[in-house]
């Protein structure tokens, strides 16, 4: 493999961005892999990972390793994804006018990595071939219906601290101290994300750090449209033309979003783009420069000790029929009319295509939430049933900020914890509603997306409502499988704030994102609702003030309903058994 480093790359605005390209030994006109990172190309490249250069240059490609704007070795200031857009198209216009080019130019990387890549093909560049954005957003990543990903955006944050700081040329003295400093503070987040207010919180305010404290300013401009707008989120996914791979695994803190992204592009993007549009869910780790083995290896934290893999399909074997497919023409696995990739998990983890997502056979079938006595804690009689309710009494609970319920699931970057956790702590507490079906008789498959509907009131101008779809294991013990959240007073979107009436009913819809499981004979199926989940989500301090400006809170005074007027449910695609 040859290479070349800092090669200097000119933006419209005259800025250099500079990036190391890598060569096959042999050659001398090649079809071009462009990643485009905010996290120092050199990182990129210093752990064997499914997006290793020497890949792709070993099968005959160039691959192209660049530094964002005011990251790594580029110039100008440092603002996530502001330019982006504009910049991709630059880079890839230039690529493909290298004498070492044949024009064609792909582009890969997960999380931020494929939301440069998403930006990009927003613009329409020429010469750009195909994407293959993996663990990644469209919209703006640490926010979901106005609520904070909080330990997320906190982590996250941390780590551009150090990287934009080392860019900027600080002392080592200097560097060397704030990086130890924001690794204690890295190693004790959980401490911090209580901080109230949350503008206060300790990693924000450290002093040196050698970027924009863009923490604090999400905070003061969360319900502002127009300024995620400028930074061009979330990217315009109608106006993508270009063949597109999601690739995601069922427990990333963004596979709701590649859900959302796919179908934005297979509802409104052009024919030809729909035409070749591909979404691929698989047991992967993608990120840490880890992408798992072909067989025998379990779901991170999987407590069934299951094997998930089925059948092997390394990532690094895709990306490279993928781009074998559209920049070297060649037959691959994407020349089929199943687009779709499915990795199963559960009783019967296996891989398989489809022809589209949802499932072209998908039953969707709506689970009821009932009660008599209450559905408080794992004790209370909360059931979930086909039936319609009739008449029946809300189940009721109060939410205390300065008491949130505990995240318990790995959704979070760089999880410490197991992706797949016990739930039993949390159905303990008397401010969590729990709903079971009957053990199944039968094997049942969920796959597809997941929602729920709630009628709900509270006693304020504002609350959340937390949904968890659970897996009851035989024995008992319950695991989690997805979630998702609302703020009320997002309801109607993220552009239409509007606080409640106290103690009148709504109507919420939660996406719940989507999952892929077989259930056993055994087994049962449960919901948990509460408000909150914490620090995965920052916590509603219940009294409608701004978002992270103040200290003062409030107990709610919560109802969820379900009667024959407000029949609360959450809806489950169920796929029929194969006679």
């Amino acid at each position: 493999m040859k290479k070349q480093y800092n090669a200097a790359i000119p933006m419209r605005d005259g800025l250099i961005l500079r990036a190391d390209l890598y060569f096959p030994e042999e050659g001398a006109c090649f079809p071009t892999i462009l990643v485009r990172t905010p996290y120092d190309k050199t990182e990129y490249t210093q752990t064997p990972r499914y997006t290793s250069p020497d890949l792709y240059t070993a099968s005959g490609y160039a691959v192209v390793v660049q530094d964002c704007r005011g990251t790594g070795e580029s110039e100008g200031h440092y603002q996530p994804w502001l330019m982006d857009a504009e910049d991709g198209y630059d880079t890839v216009e230039w690529v493909a006018a290298q004498e070492w080019s044949n024009g064609k130019v792909g582009m890969m990387g997960s999380s931020n990595l494929g939301a440069t890549q998403l930006l990009a093909a927003s613009m329409r560049p020429p010469h750009l071939t195909c994407i293959c954005p993996a663990g990644t957003s469209a919209g703006f990543p640490f926010f979901k219906n106005g609520v904070m990903d909080l330990a997320g955006t906190a982590i996250w944050y941390m780590q551009q601290a150090v990287r934009t700081s080392r860019r900027a040329g600080m002392e080592p003295e200097a560097l060397a101290r704030l990086a130890q400093k924001m690794k204690e503070l890295s190693d004790r987040v959980e401490e911090q994300l209580p901080c109230l207010p949350l503008r206060d919180i300790p990693f924000a305010h450290v002093e040196d750090v050698q970027m924009d404290r863009f923490f604090l300013e999400y905070l003061d401009h969360i319900e502002e449209v127009a300024y995620w707008t400028k930074l061009h989120m979330p990217a315009d996914l109608r106006a993508i033309e270009v063949p597109t791979l999601w690739i995601m695994n069922w427990y990333d803190h963004l596979a709701k979003t590649v859900l959302e992204g796919y179908h934005t592009m297979k509802s409104a993007c052009v024919p030809s783009a729909q035409d070749n549009l591909y979404l691929y869910f698989g047991p992967w780790r993608i990120y840490g420069g880890v992408e798992g083995s072909d067989a025998g290896a379990c779901l991170p934290g999987d407590p069934t000790g299951q094997p998930v893999w089925g059948i092997g399909k390394r990532l690094s074997e895709i990306l490279l029929s993928w781009f074998d497919f559209w920049l070297k023409g060649e037959d691959s696995s994407f020349n089929r009319e199943q687009h779709v990739l499915v990795h199963t998990l559960g009783e019967e983890a296996r891989w398989r295509y489809e022809a589209a997502w949802p499932l072209p056979e998908t039953v969707f079938t709506r689970f009821y939430l009932s009660s008599c006595k209450g559905a408080n804690t794992f004790h209370g009689d909360g059931r979930l049933t086909k039936e319609q309710p009739k008449t029946e009494l809300p189940d009721s609970y109060e939410y205390d900020p300065k008491h949130p319920v505990p995240s318990k699931s790995g959704l979070v970057i760089n999880p410490k914890d197991s992706l797949i956790q016990d739930q039993t702590e949390v159905e303990a507490r008397r401010d969590v509603l729990v709903y079971t079906t009957e053990v199944l008789e039968e094997r049942m498959e969920i796959t597809g997306p997941v929602t729920a509907k709630l009628w709900a009131s509270t006693d304020g101008p504002d609350t959340d409502f937390a949904v968890k779809l659970v897996d009851v294991h035989p024995d008992g013990t319950p695991y989690n499988l997805t979630e998702g959240i609302v703020r009320a007073r997002f309801r109607n979107g993220w552009d239409r704030p509007e606080l409640l009436i106290p103690g009148a009913v709504y109507e919420y819809e939660i996406d719940l994102g989507g999952i892929g499981i077989v259930l056993g004979k055994g087994h049962a199926i449960r919901i948990e609702i509460a408000s909150s989940n914490f620090p995965k989500w920052d916590r509603n301090l219940n009294t409608g003030h701004a978002v992270g400006q103040d200290a003062e809170t409030r107990i709610a005074k919560q109802k969820i309903y379900h009667d024959a007027e407000h029949p609360s449910h959450v809806v489950l695609p169920v796929i029929p058994a194969k006679q």
